[in-house]
């Protein structure tokens, strides 16, 4: 549960800055952007080192695919597109937490 949490906080950040800020983002706000990333790539910690499913791997880029979105959000792209993007990173990160998830071990 604890890694959900760091990835679903990092979205949530994501959408208040982009429907929050109107201009472009200032450099308080960027670093604000890079914490939140950074807080996303800590829920790889989940995973054993050279033991990331595909479906982890497929998330992590779809957010990295947000994440240069939203930067380039002032002058190239529109703030509805950036939230269709969340959602579908949203959707991407619960799929991947249904796929990954551990499985228990049970002793019959």
């Amino acid at each position: 549960m604890k890694t959900l949490l760091l990835y679903l906080v990092p979205l949530i950040v994501y959408a208040l800055m982009n429907n929050l800020v109107n201009d472009s983002f200032t450099w308080p706000q960027y670093l604000i952007l890079l914490f939140a990333f950074l807080a996303f790539q800590l829920g790889r910690l989940r995973y054993p080192k050279n033991e990331v499913p595909p479906a982890a791997k497929v998330t992590q880029a779809v957010f990295y695919v947000l994440t240069v979105a939203i930067i380039f959000r002032d002058k190239y792209l529109d703030a509805g597109l950036i939230n269709l993007m969340i959602v579908l990173v949203a959707v991407f990160v619960i799929v991947e937490w249904i796929i990954a998830k551990p499985q228990q071990k049970t002793n019959a």
